[in-house]
């Protein structure tokens, strides 16, 4: 029988089947959102896992398993790109749990029970371990291009892949009720590599919200591991997934990384639809009539195509147009940037601000309708800041200039009026969460153009 070995490991390599009361030093590099449960008792218990990297070469998981306290506390406290001690942690080989960890270069496994084992942050030089946070986990050659991820479509759904990837758009964190009452929290982010100009990736949980914060669009470059890509019938599309099973090393210093970087700079920006918006067709070219419904079966039913977006003429009833209420009709913004402001530029690298230049903010219509007809209603339809205009009859500056009863009978030309709209629909995307709706004119629609042109369905 071998003999019990209590000591203290210098590196990971030399980690020793027959140690026990193990003592390491190394940096976090990726860490598990905290998984809370209840035992036979009734009592609360819970599971972390952190991912610990000592060189270039080796990582290994260390799994901590305590009360809930214990566990929400070392999840607050240790983070990723923490350099720690763990001090008398047991040593074992993974088990079929191994599976919902990240993979590691180490073939054992390191787990901490509360009350006999510790972890404490070392308070010693670290400049060797926090350069390991910037380099490659893996092979680069062992990473796929988001094209060949999208090429297999529902095929994907269940693959764990490693990818290189800048990120593009980052959404704000949002709060989801799920259909057990609990809450948890959702962030999504938009990534792109040379091959493919956008894949949405969701984070379940605030692990990595402190990171997420860091990065900067168009100018993080990140590598995922084992990342999950799924089919989105939402989408129609292949989206990402972050698991219990992906690490993310962030801006390595390489020459890969380096060019997609030096590519995305000169990938153009998302667009921004506004009611400023100025790459919208001509009126005059829009002529297929179609119903309310049409556009959201053509948009997300069953009459969907590939194309981004599409224009139509919809005959239909103003439902809504407030122009006398409490919400925002005129916005005052900067004309450099576009921010909405209240006098000078908020944004400190407007170009407003950096040259103080005098140009004055512009005032603009931002108007929100509802277009209803016999097959339904589509809402907060965009009024174009032309169509608005053309409308409305007058600039933006003289529309605040009238009385509230002035207002009120502007609105009743129009509300629960038959007109001919023409829009711009553009189907939701990554980019987009919902589809967006423009109209570019609106008039007073000729009965007989009704009667002849209104569909039937």
């Amino acid at each position: 029988m071998n003999p019990v070995v209590r000591c203290w490991i210098k590196n990971l390599e030399h980690m020793r089947e027959d140690a026990k009361d193990v003592s390491i030093l190394g940096i976090i590099v990726g860490k598990s959102e905290p998984k809370i449960f209840e035992n036979m008792d009734g009592d609360e218990r819970g599971v972390l896992t952190l991912t610990i990297r000592d060189s270039p070469y080796d990582t290994i998981n260390c799994v901590f398993w305590g009360s809930k306290d214990f566990i929400m506390t070392t999840s607050e406290n240790y983070k990723y790109g923490v350099v720690v001690n763990i001090m008398e942690a047991k040593v074992s080989s993974p088990s079929e749990r191994s599976n919902y960890q990240p993979k590691t270069s180490s073939r054992f496994l390191l787990t901490i029970n509360e009350g006999k084992g510790r972890i404490y942050l070392h308070t010693g030089p670290q400049d060797n371990f926090r350069k390991l946070l910037n380099l490659p986990l893996k092979p680069l050659g062992l990473t796929l291009s988001l094209t060949d991820v999208n090429a297999r479509g529902e095929l994907a759904s269940g693959d764990f892949v490693d990818l290189l990837v800048v990120v593009r758009m980052i959404r704000p964190l949002r709060e989801i009720k799920t259909r057990h009452g609990r809450i948890t929290h959702c962030r999504e982010i938009v990534v792109m590599d040379k091959s493919f100009p956008g894949m949405l990736l969701t984070f379940w949980g605030k692990t990595c919200d402190d990171r997420i914060n860091s990065w900067k669009p168009m100018e993080t470059c990140l590598i995922l591991y084992d990342i999950k890509s799924d089919y989105s019938s939402f989408y129609r599309a292949v989206t990402l997934n972050f698991t219990s099973r992906t690490l993310i090393t962030e801006n390595i210093q390489v020459s890969e990384a380096k060019e997609l970087i030096a590519y995305a700079a000169t990938v153009p920006p998302l667009e921004k639809f506004s009611f400023e918006s100025t790459d919208l067709p001509i009126p005059e070219e829009i002529r297929t009539v179609m119903t309310v419904q049409q556009i959201l079966d053509r948009a997300e039913g069953h009459l969907i195509s590939n194309e981004e977006q599409f224009t139509a003429l919809v005959y239909a009833v103003i439902t809504k147009f407030d122009l006398d209420g409490f919400g925002r009709i005129v916005t005052e913004r900067c004309s450099f940037c576009k921010r909405i402001t209240d006098g000078d530029c908020s944004d400190t690298n407007c170009v407003n601000l950096q040259f103080q230049t005098s140009q004055k903010n512009s005032l603009t219509f931002e108007i929100l309708m509802d277009l209803t007809d016999h097959t339904g209603t589509s809402t907060n339809c965009r009024l174009m800041r032309d169509a608005a205009e053309k409308l409305i009859g007058m600039s933006p500056e003289e529309f605040l200039k009238l009385s509230p009863e002035q207002k009120t009978n502007l609105k009743w030309k129009t509300l629960l009026e038959r007109c001919a709209v023409k829009v711009v629909v553009r189907k939701k995307s990554v980019y987009r969460p919902r589809m967006w709706i423009g109209i570019v004119e609106c008039v007073l629609a000729d009965h007989d153009d009704v009667a002849k042109n209104i569909k039937v369905f």
